[in-house]
């Protein structure tokens, strides 16, 4: 993953939570009948929740895993130098 795709699947991810967020403010509550329009609106919400989610979960788990190879590097470095 480069740093620009990453950097752009972060602003994307933000800008679902950020769009869920205003979208969530606007429905109805739980425990009065909805409309096929609301059910279908309320399930894209939720899919695009979950798919902000798991990418922003992707990002953290890709950072910490080029910290780790970051520090193999440096380690390996640091011992062919001495």
């Amino acid at each position: 993953m480069e740093v620009r795709n990453a950097a752009q699947d972060v602003m994307a991810a933000v800008a679902v939570m950020e769009h869920a967020r205003s979208a969530c403010a606007n429905l109805s509550p739980l425990g009065m009948p909805m409309t096929d329009a609301q059910i279908e609106h309320r399930a894209r919400v939720i899919a695009a929740v979950i798919d902000a989610s798991r990418k922003l979960r992707q990002l953290r788990d890709r950072a910490a895993s080029l910290e780790k190879a970051l520090a193999r590097f440096r380690a390996r470095r640091a011992e062919l130098a001495a």
